[in-house]
């Protein structure tokens, strides 16, 4: 039960998989509204809508799809599988974690960190799959690193760790792709690297959100990235240095996390460079597949 953001015929919609065929979840939310409790409403066009309104969770998506089987109307709704996404949401705020996987960290010779380590990336950068990573011609080497990445469901301030999960909307997949020489140079004076995460189309997102209580607590989500089809990074959630609660628990400390705000929880081993033509996949079973091929730009 997962839900993902498409542009058909010219509108935005959301759709949902129910089974291995996907449907269009807008207009099936908005007739069962009408059919059951015989309220129209504005139709739902993005996942960040469906959290404001507490609706973002398995009961509402499974009820959903038991209107659509109950009546009889998996074929009105039926769409082809999806090749070009829209990002599921714009997220307020994009935060990441640096450093959260051991091998992760040898692999780069960094220092194992102590308290969590936090960084931003412009949510302009935000692209779906199926769209293109523009690399442009004098930045250097750019990497990909695939990650897991939350959804922020409820205001969270000052929480403690226990109360972490209370404020989880859902996971979805994200590739903090970066200009690797830039970001060195920038650390090496000394600056800021926040350019280097934030070119546009370096924040590709999705394919889809799944739902936080289609998972057990803590969730164990493995993740993996491809290029070409030849596996780079394989792991788990499991093997986080800073779990889920802590890492929420940390930022909220220092800055509030709103609805729709997107933390990217850090990328294991097997990070490497990527060049024009490039076909990147990360995957999770629960999640699906974010496919993009990187391009070139003047």
């Amino acid at each position: 039960m997962i839900i993902g953001r498409i542009r058909a015929d010219g509108q935005e919609i959301l759709i949902c998989k129910l089974g291995p065929v996907w449907f269009n979840f807008t207009q099936a939310l908005s007739d069962m509204r009408q059919t059951v409790k015989g309220v129209s409403t504005i139709p739902v066009k993005d996942v960040l809508t469906l959290i404001s309104a507490g609706l973002f969770t398995r009961p509402l998506i499974c009820r959903v799809a038991e209107f659509v089987q109950r009546y009889g109307r998996l074929d009105r709704y039926r769409l082809a599988p999806p090749e070009l996404w829209l990002p599921p949401l714009r997220p307020g705020k994009v935060l990441a974690m640096g450093r959260n996987y051991r091998a992760h960290v040898r692999e780069f010779d960094n220092q194992m960190p102590d308290v969590p380590v936090v960084f931003s990336k412009a949510n302009s950068a935000c692209i779906g799959s199926g769209e293109c990573i523009k690399i442009p011609a004098d930045c250097g080497r750019v990497d990909y690193e695939g990650e897991v990445a939350v959804v922020i469901g409820r205001t969270c301030r000052g929480i403690a760790p226990e109360q972490a999960r209370n404020h989880i909307a859902g996971y979805t997949l994200i590739n903090d792709v970066t200009a690797r020489d830039m970001q060195r140079k920038a650390m090496g004076e000394g600056n800021p690297w926040f350019l280097a995460k934030s070119f546009d189309t370096f924040c590709p997102i999705g394919p889809a959100v799944a739902p936080a209580d289609l998972f057990d607590w803590p969730p164990v989500i493995p993740v993996e990235t491809r290029v070409n089809g030849e596996l780079r990074q394989q792991s788990d959630t499991g093997h986080f240095i800073f779990s889920l609660e802590t890492i929420l628990a940390y930022i909220s400390r220092y800055i509030t996390l709103e609805p729709g705000d997107v933390v990217a929880t850090g990328t294991p081993e097997g990070v490497g460079p990527v060049k024009p033509g490039d076909v990147v996949e990360i995957q999770s079973p629960e999640i699906g597949v974010l496919r993009n091929v990187v391009r070139a730009v003047d």
